[in-house]
């Protein structure tokens, strides 16, 4: 791997850190819709920046359990890829659920989501790290 692609996927993993963060201070100002969208965010683009450590394209879907399924880590995370994975729709598309996202959703069920996806990161953390440090050895 080059360090081009180190970088696109240090970069990658950056930005799901950021949308970690940005979707808890969502539940704290009461934008649950917009703090379940970000979790899933989050975990989407950890798992793109695994693509890109592994030297492989970063596939231009949002179908997180696709994603975990095609590097080999969904039974890792299966229980909260399951959960998170209908927000990146439920809570971005008016026309979906039954209500608008922002009536679906409460500080419960978006604290939930969150801590989901801070879990995946916790789950994947070690594989994350060992792609980065064979990266830096290679």
């Amino acid at each position: 791997m080059t360090w081009l692609t180190k970088d696109v996927a240090v970069k990658w993993f950056k930005q799901a850190l950021h949308d970690l963060e940005i979707a808890k201070k969502n539940v704290a100002i009461g934008g649950y819709d917009t703090a379940a969208f970000l979790a899933h965010q989050a975990v989407e683009k950890l798992l793109k920046s695994l693509y890109a450590l592994k030297g492989q394209k970063i596939p231009r879907i949002h179908y997180i359990d696709v994603l975990a399924r095609r590097l080999g880590v969904f039974r890792l995370v299966k229980d909260e890829i399951i959960d998170i994975n209908a927000d990146y729709m439920f809570a971005r598309y008016p026309d979906v659920g039954e209500n608008v996202p922002y009536e679906e959703y409460n500080e419960e069920i978006a604290a939930d989501k969150v801590a989901k996806a801070e879990r995946v990161f916790a789950l994947l953390k070690d594989y994350y790290r060992e792609l980065l440090e064979d990266k830096a050895d290679g």
